[in-house]
């Protein structure tokens, strides 16, 4: 290969925290078929040898010295190789003590010829990396083929609210290429602001952009790929496909003076976030090691959409749909639940609480006048029968769960989680949130761009009043405002950040009154103390559960 051309291999891999193992087994497959293919230099994902992230694990003695122990055979087995690699992993820090390094090393013919670490450590939103690593300071480049590159790590390149700029460093030092080997999760607006970010950068440094990015789920996190390769002219010249692992082989020509763009995989936002469920809630039950998952069935709109996303993500094999109606289930929430399931092809139980609710009841009853307090006969009324119905059927879908084996999926949207409409220990019951980062007008969103690949979801429950059927004739908006409404204001408080007298002001123009959105407000922090009891939230949006911290004993209110 010539000075002034280069070949990348991006490895887009999808690891497993913890699997090291597994993961260099993955690693090493993609350096044979890089090799194969004659790339000069393959670049892997940030910590692509113990998987991201890895929290306390990376001060964990044992964990690293695996880690090392495969970075050590990686290297051993590049000998006679004529491909470069770039590869990520925990790096002990020997000189006095303390945290170690989120690191990258550059193996070649069975050595290493380079070692980063990385510089920005991010303690904000869902990451915490300045409390596991020290930060790097050394920002030498190294050659591959006469070519002077540089290597960053993820967050080194998101350098606009930091004094030092790695990546700028690394350009005056002469790099022509800067390597970024990252980690960076989706959420719905990440991929376009990300591209954005890097074409941004490579224009301000002058310098060729090569990101690798990983792919996969990993807990509440989901990682969308897309590694591109951005000149310096700030245009893109190639993109990965998204939420797709695999090896992607590129011809740099360095000395090309053309600024076009090369057209890449267009941006469909619900699609998109559609996706992302999928291929989370798939890596959460393959990674964890469960092969089949249970869920409630309501005859709703959120509960069918999880099933839906189930049935895409694990098969309808791998899915048990269950219905429970109560005393206040409508006949038609039970017969589109079997309709759901019948259009999906997955298992499909019934099992009513009717009974174990009536004879509860009465029991409860019989109890207050032997104490000698009242008991209401209105049964309809109580809060706490209602919350009942909830607990005996998150009572059925946890036998379930443990008997088969299957994760339980809760199926509560973000919209009723912030105002704490759900019930702990009942529909809040479960392993997996799959849509608890979703507004409730982003479910009818998903619902109907899956509906417009195959309609599966009956028209009966898309168009049908939200209700949690639980006393007569309820609907949701009995307690909530209209989700249009309602799902405005928690944007802008838990997304946006803003305080009340802001949102009403954003607002003013829909006519929403500040009292509307003062209650909505009160209820977002009054029910943190649900919130932090709520199984892992796929996260999808800018601004999830996990990356907003809040203190339950709060006596503050805006």
């Amino acid at each position: 290969m010539t000075k002034d051309k280069l070949i990348i291999g991006l490895g887009q891999i999808n690891p497993t925290v913890g699997d090291i193992a597994g993961n260099t087994k993955k690693i090493l497959s993609c350096i044979k078929q890089a090799e194969a293919k004659g790339v000069d230099l393959l670049v892997f994902p940030e910590l692509a040898i113990s998987g991201y992230p890895i929290w306390d694990l990376a001060n964990k003695k044992t964990f690293v010295e695996k880690g090392l122990e495969a970075l050590a055979k990686i290297t051993q087995k590049t000998r006679g190789l004529n491909v470069a690699v770039a590869v990520g992993f925990v790096d002990i820090r020997k000189a006095g003590g303390g945290k170690n390094f989120d690191s990258m090393a550059v193996i070649r013919n069975g050595k290493i010829i380079h070692k980063q670490h990385k510089a920005l450590l991010p303690t904000y939103d869902v990451f915490l990396e300045g409390i596991f690593f020290e930060p790097g300071n050394d920002f030498a480049t190294f050659k591959i083929n006469d070519i002077p590159i540089g290597a960053t790590i993820c967050e080194d390149i998101w350098d606009d609210q930091y004094a030092v700029k790695p990546a700028h460093v690394l350009a005056k030092n002469g790099a022509k290429i800067i390597l970024n080997l990252s980690a960076s999760p989706y959420h719905r607006k990440v991929p376009l602001v990300r591209n954005d970010l890097i074409c941004r950068k490579a224009k301000d440094y002058g310098v060729w952009i090569v990101y690798a990015n990983q792919v996969g789920g990993q807990d509440d996190l989901i990682f969308d790929g897309r590694s591109v390769i951005c000149n310096p002219a700030g245009k893109i010249v190639y993109q990965a496909e998204s939420f797709c692992e695999g090896l992607y082989v590129v011809t740099l020509e360095l000395d090309r003076k053309s600024k076009s763009q090369v057209a890449y995989e267009q941006f469909n936002e619900i699609g998109e976030m559609y996706e992302a469920l999928k291929l989370g809630l798939q890596d959460y039950v393959r990674k964890n090691g469960f092969k089949k998952v249970v869920l409630g069935l309501s005859g709703g709109i959120d509960s069918a959409l999880v099933a839906v996303i189930a049935a895409d993500a694990l098969g309808p094999e791998a899915v048990i749909g269950v219905t429970m109606p109560g005393p206040f289930s409508s006949k038609g929430s039970w017969a589109d639940s079997e309709i759901l399931a019948r259009n999906l092809g997955v298992e499909f139980r019934v099992k009513p609480i009717k009974q174990q609710y009536t004879k509860f009841v009465e029991e409860t009853i019989k109890e207050k006048k032997k104490r000698g307090t009242s008991a209401s006969e209105d049964r309809t009324i109580s809060l706490a029968m209602e919350n009942l119905q909830a607990r005996l059927r998150g009572m059925q879908l946890m036998y379930l769960s443990n008997d088969e084996g299957a994760l339980l999926l809760t199926t509560g949207n973000k919209s009723e989680l912030a105002m704490g409409y759900g019930t702990l220990y009942g529909d809040m019951c479960g392993g997996l949130s799959v849509i608890g980062d979703v507004f409730k007008v982003d479910v009818y969103r998903l619902a109907d761009y899956r509906n417009s690949v195959s309609s599966v979801i009956p028209k009966t429950i898309i168009n049908k009043a939200p209700s949690a059927e639980l006393r007569p004739n309820q609907k949701d908006s009995d307690s909530l405002p209209e989700y249009d409404i309602l799902d405005a204001i928690l944007h802008l408080y838990i997304e946006k950040n803003l305080g009340f007298e802001e949102i009403c002001e954003e607002l003013k123009s829909k006519g929403i009154p500040a009292e509307t959105v003062r209650r909505v407000v009160s209820k977002v922090d009054f029910n943190e103390y649900k919130r932090r009891q709520l199984a892992p939230a796929l996260r999808v949006s800018e601004k999830a559960w996990f990356g907003r911290r809040m203190p339950i004993t709060n006596c503050f209110r805006l």
